[in-house]
């Protein structure tokens, strides 16, 4: 089971989910060490006590080498937007969000709302986390798809009105659809149906037939198994008077940096994958409303760290 804050991870945990523990420490203390990792994990202790086990030796040193390339890659993946710095040697990480203070804070919100659990503390300095990824998906794919031309609207649960309303002005936005219509006679209970934003490339001709793209967000952990759920061809033969000419391209957004060794094939169940570095990367000019809300769930968040 994946490890939530305050815990620390169990011995079985996964490379990602040690390199976000070890950028907590670090965004705790200032900086944290390769040996600071393993102490707080409690298996400098256990190595202490078994003097001359050279293979415990070897295994977390191995574990640590593939912590630190994950830090590496993540650095890389984010850019200026990542909050931490890995010495050269690959030994020290740092905390320093100021290259790009804006990204870095939606970084801190993401690895926040991945590593606590989400259904008990969602709710942070009044603001509900799970409804800022769909602010964030939305502006993150937007981007993806050329913020000059782009737009992006979020269906979720955070957007207000009946679910009825919320179809008709998706399709009212995207000019296809035409409207609002239940494929069945019994009464509505959808509330978004699985779709938190929608994202698309509108023509100047204003006709129908572009890219538009369907997403799903998600934050923690337990996402896996919900990457089907979304299907934008039932979406709409449900939902819509009309058809949409192109079946739109569904996309899949979560909090969490995942297991890379597990990439390809999570992206053949959930489409698009926007993780947490990728919405990073499509971060550019989140609205200074967007931010300081995040920043607002962060400061009241981080302290479960403690």
């Amino acid at each position: 089971m994946a490890f939530k804050l305050p815990s620390i991870p169990s011995p079985r945990a996964g490379v990602h989910e040690l390199a976000d523990f070890a950028e907590i420490l670090c965004w705790n203390t200032g900086s944290t060490s390769r040996r600071e990792i393993l102490a707080d994990l409690g298996r400098v202790e256990e190595n202490e006590n078994n003097v001359g086990c050279d293979d415990v030796d070897d295994e977390n040193s191995d574990v640590l080498d593939e912590v630190m390339i994950e830090i590496e890659r993540r650095q890389a993946a984010c850019g200026i937007g990542y909050p931490f710095k890995l010495d050269l040697a690959g030994t020290v990480l740092t905390y320093d969000p100021s290259p790009d203070k804006a990204r870095a804070s939606l970084y801190q919100y993401l690895l926040l709302s991945t590593r606590i659990n989400m259904r008990t503390h969602r709710m942070r300095g009044g603001i509900d986390g799970t409804f800022l990824l769909e602010e964030v998906s939305a502006h993150a794919v937007k981007n993806y798809l050329g913020a000059n031309r782009a737009r992006s609207l979020v269906f979720g649960t955070s957007m207000p009105g009946t679910f009825e309303h919320k179809v008709q002005t998706l399709c009212n936005e995207i000019r296809e659809g035409t409207g609002f219509r239940t494929l069945d006679p019994a009464a509505v209970q959808a509330n978004d149906d699985k779709l938190d934003a929608v994202a698309w490339i509108p023509f100047s001709d204003l006709l129908p037939g572009q890219i538009i793209v369907f997403c799903q967000c998600k934050t923690g952990t337990s996402w896996e198994s919900l990457t089907s759920q979304l299907y934008p061809d039932v979406f709409i033969k449900k939902w819509m008077s009309t058809p949409v000419l192109i079946t739109p391209i569904r996309a899949f957004c979560i909090s969490e940096a995942t297991d890379r060794s597990r990439w390809n094939g999570l992206c053949l169940g959930a489409g698009v994958l926007f993780d947490r570095c990728r919405l990073v990367d499509f971060s550019d000019n989140l609205s200074a409303d967007l931010l300081d809300r995040i920043e607002r769930w962060t400061k009241s968040a981080s302290e479960l760290m403690q």
